[in-house]
């Protein structure tokens, strides 16, 4: 099995194979590999048009699918055939889709794309026959490597605050991080590193209130900053729950981290042993210095208590956001 970023070099290199199996549940991967084997394949639009099929295994049957894949292209050298959701299709004939697989025609591209690959006998043999590429969706803690690398494809460098400001913003929504590194590219005027300021100044989705800001606020235990920063991402509309759900993961990593602590693991140790790069350890490590075991646990606690607010368990408002941030800064 081999990464998207590898078999992405190898099709810039112009090593195509006949035969791929996109599996896993991150869409954008699968959509990067199937880009740039259109890109490489075709010219022009025209003849995109005319050889790039594109058919489902929810819709269409094992016998279109190697129709199309057996039938020579028009006005080309190659012809691609996409199959989305393959493993929902039905295999009628696995022995003649087999063959197929070991021999497969030189003028076609067959790509097979799946959320997940069934464990039958079929399968096993398209994964003998085919170059198979993982696409499952990054873990939290691979995040900041991707976007790190991301960037360096594109030829810029991210300083880790910056990766850590849009990791926590964003998520792990690997096309809206894309989208990002690439407005911040488009806008930036010099050939530096990208900076949170850069970050500031091409979106409206981050502002000097922000959730990471409080989050940091609330590590440092600074009462007033962390009211004011409620204030405004109050009244710029951000979904509470969001707050929440940003705060709570990172309490609860803070939590790991303090038990790794009293297990008589240094910081270097916690952050290995929890996958974390260094530039994410600082803000927790603030969390360490100022609060104690205990005191994390009630934050947690407080965070849970909060949740249930927003899902109408509790009456919620502005001033139960506020008291949070109190309750957490007075611990």
């Amino acid at each position: 099995m081999k990464a998207p970023v590898q078999v992405l070099k190898e099709i810039d290199e112009n090593r195509i194979d006949s035969v791929y199996f996109l599996v896993g549940g991150e869409k954008f991967f699968q959509d990067q590999v199937i880009n740039a084997l259109s890109r490489k394949l075709f010219t022009d639009r025209g003849s995109r048009d005319l050889n790039e099929i594109t058919l489902y295994g929810t819709e269409n049957t094992q016998s279109e699918v190697l129709s199309q894949f057996s039938a020579y292209p028009m006005l080309a050298d190659k012809k691609l055939v996409i199959v989305r959701e393959f493993n929902k299709m039905k295999i009628e004939d696995d022995a003649t889709f087999k063959k197929y697989l070991t021999k497969p025609p030189k003028f076609s591209v067959l790509v097979l794309c799946a959320s997940e690959a069934p464990r039958n006998k079929f399968f096993k043999s398209l994964a003998e026959a085919a170059t198979v590429v993982d696409c499952k969706p990054i873990r939290e803690n691979q995040l900041p490597d991707w976007v790190k690398q991301y960037c360096h494809t594109l030829g810029r460098g991210i300083e880790d605050q910056a990766i850590h400001f849009l990791v926590a913003n964003v998520g792990n929504d690997i096309l809206t991080l894309k989208n990002e590194i690439e407005k911040v590219i488009s806008f930036k005027t010099d050939e530096g590193p990208i900076t949170v300021d850069d970050l500031h100044e091409t979106s409206g989705v981050y502002r000097e209130a922000n959730i990471f800001a409080l989050q940091k606020a609330l590590a440092q235990r600074q009462l007033g900053k962390s009211l004011n920063i409620t204030h405004q991402l109050m009244e710029a509309g951000i979904d509470p729950t969001m707050i929440n759900a940003v705060l709570f993961a990172f309490f609860r990593k803070s939590l790991m981290a303090a038990s790794l602590r009293r297990q008589g693991l240094n910081i270097r140790q916690v952050a290995q042993k929890m996958k974390m790069a260094d530039f994410q350890m600082r803000d927790i490590n603030v969390v360490l210095q100022k609060y104690n075991f205990d005191q994390i646990k009630k934050a947690i606690k407080l965070l849970n208590e909060f949740d249930l607010a927003q899902k109408g368990i509790k009456p919620s408002s502005l001033q139960h956001l506020e008291l949070l941030c109190y309750q957490i800064c007075r611990l």
